[in-house]
């Protein structure tokens, strides 16, 4: 306690060098927290987008059906998937379920034909599946609507659809035949993913088995969870659950390939930036601190000549360069929480549309408090580290040296 008293004194004396250094750190120490914040809310955003985007938590099929090509995959459905849908319900953190059928086909409207990758499901599950979805034009489609379609807007745009037109779908069955049906238009859906907007169709899950000649039947179970964080724990009672009745799982990001990717650059483009401030910052404090002690050299030899041990004096001089950091990373945190506070309060920053993307968004800064003990534990042995330095060396000069030193 004694030197960190004295540590305030020495601090308060040197009031310039103690305010350029808290400076330093304060400035450094919130930079890196909202940088780190940013990537934490792109990396966040992504994946609830894609989760709520249709998605799922995890999805459920007949075992086998995911090693097939896609024009086989009917040959493997879930046939009484209510009773399975019903058990899985029972796992503890499931939300909802939602069955699907899919199908690939073309959508014509007008002489107008486009590639569609689509879907029948329900759609009151659907509307809560497509939370992170955007409704562009027209509405989604009630309960009893059995012929109506929603569309993805690039998709519809394509054929030149406007929500209420009549459009054909025509798909492929199992045996080889040609079927096709009429459905009214009644929305057109926005998504993140341009290649998802130019091919998406849902249409109600009863209407696709009949168009597929597949009734009772659904190639896939979406899970959607309560709670993403619960995700490693339902595992075990998802992996027991699906042995029972011959089927196998997949979590939704060996479902989209395409996130580990887009975080895998994000996480490595902003740790470069991270990597530029951080070394900016300890080389600015190893430069103050450098600076503080040598400037204090006679300062220093006074305090040995008066009795002072050289224990001591890394004592002290650790304990100013303890409590600067410190200080500095407390305040940093405080001013990061205020500016992430204001930008998201303002509604975040203005951003284009990455690549691959159809829309811009606005950055959010989630701070995370693992991220500032982190930094705040560096930045204590950056400082503590940087005042020893030339204390050591201080010590090791004669009592006389110190007191001529110029």
């Amino acid at each position: 306690m004694m030197y960190v008293t004295m540590g305030i004194r020495n601090l308060k004396k040197h009031k310039r060098k103690t305010i350029l250094t808290l400076l330093t750190v304060l400035i450094g120490f919130a930079c890196l927290l909202l940088s780190r914040g940013y990537v934490h809310y792109c990396l966040w955003g992504l994946r609830e987008s894609i989760i709520n985007g249709g998605i799922g938590h995890y999805q459920v099929f007949k075992k086998g059906y995911c090693s097939l090509s896609n024009e086989n995959r009917h040959d493997l459905v879930i046939s009484d998937y209510r009773k399975v849908l019903k058990s899985l319900s029972l796992i503890p953190g499931v939300d909802f379920i939602a069955p699907r059928l899919s199908f690939e086909g073309l959508l014509t409207h007008n002489g107008q034909s486009a590639t569609v990758c689509g879907y029948g499901g329900w759609n009151a599950e659907e509307k809560k599946l497509l939370a992170f979805s955007s409704l562009d034009k027209g509405r989604f489609p009630r309960k009893n609507e059995q012929f109506s379609l929603l569309a993805g807007t690039g998709l519809a745009s394509m054929i030149k659809a406007q929500p209420d037109d009549t459009v054909t779908v025509t798909v492929a069955l199992r045996e080889g035949a040609i079927n096709a049906m009429d459905f009214t238009l009644s929305g057109c859906m926005g998504n993140q993913l341009e290649e998802l907007e130019n091919t998406f169709t849902c249409i109600p899950l009863e209407t696709a088995q009949i168009m597929l000649d597949l009734p009772e039947s659904v190639d896939s179970l979406i899970l959607m969870l309560s709670d993403s964080s619960l995700s490693p724990g339902i595992e075990k009672d998802l992996a027991a659950c699906c042995e029972r009745y011959g089927l196998e799982w997949r979590r939704w990001d060996d479902l989209v390939p395409y996130y580990g990717g887009a975080s895998a650059f994000y996480s490595s483009s902003m740790d470069v930036a991270g990597i530029v401030i951080l070394a900016i910052v300890v080389f600015a404090i190893l430069n103050t601190m450098l600076m503080s002690v040598f400037e204090r050299m006679r300062e220093l030899g006074t305090m040995r000549a008066l009795g002072t041990r050289g224990g001591q004096v890394l004592c002290i001089l650790g304990s100013e360069g303890f409590l600067l950091a410190l200080v500095g990373c407390v305040a940093g945190f405080i001013l990061a929480i205020i500016i992430a506070t204001i930008i998201n309060t303002a509604g975040g920053i203005p951003l284009p549309p990455p690549p691959g993307n159809t829309r811009s968004y606005r950055g959010m800064i989630h701070l995370q408090m693992m991220d500032a003990l982190y930094y705040a534990v560096f930045f204590v042995a950056v400082a503590v580290g940087a005042s020893l330095y030339p204390a050591a060396k201080a010590i090791r000069c004669s009592i006389a040296d110190t007191l001529r030193w110029m």
